[in-house]
């Protein structure tokens, strides 16, 4: 009885070493709205990559490529801040497109681990997503999916760059812009209506 103890104390001690050492995992996050809109008039208002008016969140767009691959987009944060954004693929027959971060400015920087680490202002790695309309019936039904890793790619993250930051950050720019987007077709838009999963 006292081997198989040991035996089992020994695997448990594996696997807890091997937990916390492995690295980031990649997230995934879907928010999904409901619009009692028609698809179309949904799409009209998202579609073009260099505008994002749209979003309450950003002050001002600067782009250029328009919706072909590869064009890109600086944009301004209303709290301060850039991110630089590329497209990688665009269907506008399918009312869906696809970018991904290529570049963002620094929050503040921060000692961990007897190093100095930037914040940037969206705590993430490697950070791709892509926003698509589909009509259901009269309505329509918009999809913001993105997937990415944790601000801090080593092991031991610290609290800003963690899965916890990544996941809070990415579901207030989601939660902001959706809300909005209802509001300009129904009234009294919450952000109660937005479904939000998130998956490791």
């Amino acid at each position: 009885m006292k081997k198989v103890f040991l035996i089992l104390s020994v695997l448990f001690f594996i696997f807890m070493s091997t937990a916390q050492a492995h690295g980031p995992v990649r997230g995934k996050l879907t928010a999904t709205v409901k619009i009692n809109a028609p698809a179309e008039k949904v799409w009209a208002v998202i579609k073009n990559f260099d505008d994002m008016a749209w979003h309450p969140g950003i002050a001002s767009t600067k782009a250029k490529g328009g919706n072909k691959k590869k064009a890109t987009r600086i944009l301004t944060l209303k709290g301060g801040g850039t991110i630089t954004e590329q497209l990688k693929a665009y269907k506008g027959d399918k009312m869906s497109y696809k970018y991904k971060i290529t570049d963002m400015s620094t929050v503040k920087t921060i000692t961990h681990a007897g190093k100095d680490e930037i914040v940037p202002v969206l705590p993430v790695n490697n950070y791709a997503a892509t926003l698509s309309v589909k009509g259901k019936g009269g309505s329509s039904e918009v999809k913001w999916v993105a997937t990415y890793y944790r601000g801090y790619l080593n092991n031991n993250p610290p609290s800003e760059l963690n899965e916890t930051a990544a996941d809070n950050a990415v579901t207030a720019v989601f939660k902001v812009g959706l809300t909005n987007l209802l509001s300009k077709f129904q009234s009294g838009a919450k952000d109660s209506a937005i479904k939000f999963k998130v998956k490791r």
